[in-house]
């Protein structure tokens, strides 16, 4: 895991910048879209780090999910048969095609990704997702790639560092929640890279992490019905300060509960945190 000195002075990152975002937000007299969780990574360093984690081959096809003014585009274009690089300000898709007018094999799409089925991208060989996705819409994101993740061979994506952290958290710890069951169950999770506000302009307020997810084959656990274990997380998060069987009212009634909190051998009185992925599924298993 690279970790960064904090003391490395801001013209130190300067000089491995490959682009300007301030100069050319400055030149059209326009400011990053706060609603768009935009901050523009312009760390050399890091985007090399990014393209080597995500194992980036001329076979590889790859999904990045707001392009910006393509500072990652372009690494990943370089080093991958096929970019799609979908990019919601309409103000920045000019200057992103002019930036990766040289390579052929980059696509561009303007719009909004939560909005565009990742599938009629699909060619028949997986894609790899790899984005210094925006803030604004990481956990929504998260969750559409999660319901797609049958045409993903694997996803690097930059993350703001309490949001990766909350997919990596154990039972018992307090970040641990849905997010945590619902990919890990899903995904092998691991956290490769911890990244400076000064790798970004501008420059956020917290550090962020690169977190690597690589999808199973099958559910980590036995899994009935996929849409029923995701109500029942969802719902024993829902409070975290309720006990578990007075969480599931959301969902079932108090006699049905009781069943199932016997059949699957869980303590009604526990919280939703000290649940593990193994007793979600079992709860699950035990609603049928």
């Amino acid at each position: 895991m690279l970790n960064y000195n904090l003391r490395s002075k801001r013209k130190n990152y300067m000089r491995r910048a490959i682009s300007s975002p301030k100069e050319f937000f400055l030149a059209k007299d326009i400011k990053p879209k706060k609603g768009l969780g935009q901050s523009f990574i312009h760390d050399k360093n890091v985007l090399e780090r990014i393209s080597e984690i995500a194992e980036l081959s001329k076979e590889d096809e790859v999904l990045e999910i707001g392009a910006g003014l393509g500072a990652l585009t372009l690494f990943l274009g370089k080093r991958s048969r096929r970019v799609i690089a979908i990019e919601k300000d309409n103000r920045l898709i000019e200057k992103l095609r002019q930036n990766v007018s040289h390579l052929e094999n980059v696509e561009i799409i303007s719009g909004d990704a939560l909005q565009i089925d990742f599938r009629e991208l699909y060619r028949g060989n997986k894609i790899k997702v790899v984005s210094n996705l925006p803030y604004s819409i990481s956990s929504p994101i998260l969750f559409k790639l999660l319901e797609e993740r049958d045409i993903f061979s694997l996803l690097v994506l930059m993350l703001q560092s309490e949001v990766g952290e909350r997919i990596n958290a154990l039972p018992g710890s307090k970040r641990y929640g849905s997010t945590s069951v619902l990919i890990q169950t899903y995904m092998d999770v691991s956290v490769e890279l911890r990244v400076p506000p000064e790798a970004f302009w501008p420059k956020p307020k917290v550090w962020s992490v690169v977190v690597k997810l690589i999808p199973l084959p099958m559910p980590r656990i036995y899994i009935p019905e996929e849409k029923l274990f995701k109500k029942i997380v969802k719902a024993a998060f829902s409070s975290r300060r309720k006990m578990l069987g007075n969480s599931l009212c959301v969902l079932f009634p108090k006699e049905k509960i009781k069943e199932i909190l016997e059949k699957s051998g869980i303590d009604g009185k526990r919280r939703a945190e000290t649940l593990s992925i193994e007793e979600f599924g079992k709860l699950a298993v035990s609603v049928l």
